[in-house]
Parts: structure tokens; sequence; C-alpha cells
């Protein structure tokens, strides 16, 4: 049965195969197959070999279980509540991805605006009023028209979805991670500050001002450093939330999250 499995990895190989049909052959594969190791456990208990025999036995259960959710899985997109996958991907370490955002916390920050020391980075709270929420409605629109702007959840699955929304953020976006803004600005305005951007200079507009920096209001902090903007990020609009037993849509407003580095003012 390996030796099957193998050749057919080999052979899909030369193809441009999309993955989660990949796994709905294996899936199917897996399970007929699975039914050999049965054949065997009958065989050993039936010849007297009972500890052999229950040991195989316990395989083709375990074996089975993980066929039912990958089937689960690969033709449905459901999530069972009886699911182990989480549990053991927690006990092995985690996932790979949250291994590579934990291993990126040590290298240096590199955003489109420049490079900054990640520790010099702060996160900043934007707002935007009717007006400014009008033109950043306008600039999705240019992005979405330029290609720039996805709303295929990241290529997650709904199980993975699911398993992000489990982390408890309260809302998964069309465009998850969020769509990075070509061109912005920064600029200090009656005493606080506010984002300009777009997809270029030319086409920039007044998209939010700056509430928070950090846990610091604004006023305060334009006393204390000199500030720069670093990054800006659009995110919003339509969505996924966690229902009772499945994801449930959501529409929610489009917003900017800004990241500010900064250098303290020198006393005079």
């Amino acid at each position: 049965m390996l030796t099957i499995l193998d050749l057919l990895n080999h052979y899909l190989g030369m193809f441009n195969v999309n993955a989660r049909w990949k796994g709905q052959v294996y899936s199917i594969l897996a399970g007929v197959g699975n039914f050999y190791i049965l054949y065997l456990a009958i065989r050993h208990i039936q010849n007297g070999a009972y500890l052999r025999g229950a040991g195989l036995l316990i395989a083709f259960l375990f074996i089975l279980y993980c066929a039912i959710l990958n089937i689960l899985y690969y033709y449905t997109k459901k999530t069972v509540k009886w699911d182990i996958s989480p549990l053991l991907e927690k006990m092995l370490g985690g996932s790979q991805t949250a291994k590579a955002d934990n291993g990126s916390a040590a290298m240096p920050y590199v955003p489109a605006n420049g490079l900054y020391d990640k520790q010099q980075v702060l996160p900043a709270t934007a707002v935007s009023d009717g007006d400014m929420a009008a033109e950043l409605s306008k600039v999705v629109d240019q992005l979405r028209e330029s290609g720039m702007f996805t709303d295929n959840y990241g290529g997650l699955s709904e199980k993975e979805q699911m398993a992000f929304l489990a982390t408890g953020q309260p809302h998964i976006f069309a465009n998850h991670p969020g769509t990075p803004l070509p061109y912005f600005r920064l600029e200090e305005e009656r005493g606080g500050l506010s984002v300009y951007g777009g997809v270029n200079e030319m086409l920039s507009s007044r998209l939010a001002r700056i509430q928070t920096i950090g846990l610091q209001p604004v006023d305060l902090a334009l006393k204390s450093y000199n500030l720069y903007i670093t990054s800006v990020v659009v995110s919003g609009g339509p969505g996924k939330a966690r229902g009772r037993s499945s994801l449930a849509s959501v529409e929610k407003p489009y917003f900017l999250s800004v990241e500010l580095a900064y250098t303290k003012k020198q006393s005079i």
C-alpha cells in the first residue's frame, strides 16, 4: 500500500495538481488499504497471536479514525468536536506557521516604508470618520480593480479559518491577513496626526487620524517622540465569525492597521 502511495505521489508530482484533490485521492486509498490491516489482525487472532493481532486492530482503528477525519476535511470542509488534530499539533510544538511567526520576532522589521528595528515600532490606533471611511472604501475599490485586494481568506480552508478564530480573534476577513497600502504618509495636523494614502501619491487622500500610539494618547506621544510611519494595512469588509456549529458571514467597515516607529526627542 505504501508503495502504491509513493508511486502515486511521484507521478502526480509531475503535474500541477491541486493539493486538495491530491488529499482526496490519498484519503480514499488510505481508507481502503487500511482494511488489509484489519484482515491481518483477524488472521493473527485466529492463529493465536492475540497480542500482535490486538496491536494491528488498534492500528486499524486509529488509521480508520484519521481517514474519516481526512474525508470530512477534504470532501466537506467540516470540523467535528472529536477531532484531536489541534491537540496533537500543540503536543508536537505547534504549527509551522506559528514557529515561523515566533522566529521572525528576532529578525529586523522590514516594512515597505523603510527598515526599522522591531523594538522601535509601536502599533497605533487609527480611526476614520464618515468622510475618511468613504475615501477608504474608494481606495479598496481601486486596490480590487488593480488585483491587489484579494477575497479568498488568504487561501485558508473553513477548518483553518475556524482554527484561526479559536485563537480568540473575533473575525477573519476575506482579505486576510490584510492588504498593505501601496502608498502612505503621516502628516501632523492641528496637534494630531493624520494618515494619507492610496494606490499612489497622486490619488492619495486623508484616510484616518491617529488616536493612540502604543498606550499613549497621540498628543502626549508627540511631546516626547519623533514619529515615523512604517506600515499601513487595510482590513475589514466581508468576513466570517464563529457561529454555533459553523462559520457565519459578517460585514464590517474597512479600517487601517498602522505601525509607527519612534525616537525620543532630545531635551533642550
